[in-house]
Parts: C-alpha cells; structure tokens; sequence
C-alpha cells in the first residue's frame, strides 16, 4: 500500500506528528531514528514536542530532554491533537 505522501504527493497534504508520552523520545538527540526525524522537517513535515511531557520528564530526571533541530513544543501534545482534527487533519495513530 502506498504511504500517503506516494499517493497524493507531498505538496498536496500537511502532515504534522505530535509526540507526546513515551513517544517524546523520538524527536530528541538520543532517537536512533534523529536522522531521519532531520531530513523529513526539511520536507515541511512538522514536529510538535508535548511540553506537559517534557517537564515531566524533567521533574524524574533533572534535565528538560534536547529536542532535534526544527521540532516545535505545543503547551499539550493532546490537546494539540484536538485542534488539528478540528482543523480536518486525520489522526492515524502508529
């Protein structure tokens, strides 16, 4: 099945993820995934970090977590979520 970006080119769709949870660590310097995470933002994928998240992670372990180079923080990850489907965006969830 092809992704969505094959099926209806990049220019035409916006695609945002929003990592909130356990999911927060892929968009920091120790994601094995961090190159990749790189070059998509430079396709004009977006990246949103969950604040709520990073300060608890924060408050466990002393360090606010490094996000990647071009990953925003939204104040919470699921209400972010939230205003995206009111937008018309879809959720597909991994």
């Amino acid at each position: 099945m092809p992704s969505i970006c094959k099926l209806y080119g990049l220019d035409n769709v916006e695609i945002e993820v929003v990592a909130y949870g356990p999911g927060i660590g892929l968009l920091t310097e120790k994601s094995g995934q961090k190159d990749r995470v790189t070059s998509l933002a430079m396709q004009d994928i977006t990246f949103s970090a969950c604040m709520n998240t990073m300060k608890k992670v924060e408050s466990k372990t002393g360090k606010m977590p490094v996000m990647l180079e071009g990953v925003q923080s939204v104040t919470a990850g699921v209400a972010r979520i939230m205003e995206l489907q009111e937008q018309g965006y879809a959720y597909i969830r991994p």
